[in-house]
């Protein structure tokens, strides 16, 4: 089952290094996913399944940003957006919300609205079990390779205010 996700990156991917990111980041994502459901003793509660899907797509929009250096930072938060609608396009409806709701802790409305972001007018939050693991282990692992500490973490989540920071700290209590 994981080939079949493992194609659909390929499918929307513009080079074999882009991949080779993307699909790495997802791995340790997965991983660390796994090693939480282990650890909180959650299987019973949770659709292993959706989560190896989920990890493995939820950055697929990234790969309109890895196109060019040119585009803003600002402008990347629109991968969780660009995600969605390329796995909804795939018949990948329940990974089109996962892609959607994994950017930072979630995105309410009214902090979308607040910070002028260019994202549509609506709450972006994880609200299933799968959705908020999903969103909480992708904060561990950076594209660039970068592994970070719960508390490096909490550091950058401060600096997306309080509401960000606080749905942190939430999906923190679920899952340490």
């Amino acid at each position: 089952m994981m080939k079949k996700y493992i194609n659909i990156l390929k499918k929307y991917s513009d080079s074999k290094n882009n991949f080779n990111v993307v699909l790495n980041h997802s791995l340790v994502v997965l991983a660390k996913s796994f090693e939480i459901i282990a650890r909180k003793n959650l299987s019973s509660n949770i659709n292993a399944d959706l989560i190896v899907s989920g990890c493995l797509l939820h950055d697929i929009g990234t790969f309109e940003f890895m196109k060019s250096i040119h585009k803003l930072q600002i402008d990347y938060l629109r991968h969780g957006i660009i995600g969605g609608e390329i796995l909804r396009s795939e018949g990948l409806n329940k990974e089109a919300l996962i892609a959607e709701r994994h950017i930072g802790s979630g995105l309410s409305k009214e902090y979308i609205i607040k910070k002028n972001l260019p994202l549509p007018k609506r709450d972006f939050l994880p609200i299933t079990l799968e959705q908020k693991l999903i969103c909480y282990a992708d904060k561990f692992h950076s594209k660039s390779g970068k592994i970070d500490t719960l508390a490096s973490i909490e550091k950058e989540m401060k600096g997306f205010g309080k509401e960000s920071f606080q749905r942190f700290l939430e999906l923190k209590i679920l899952f340490k």
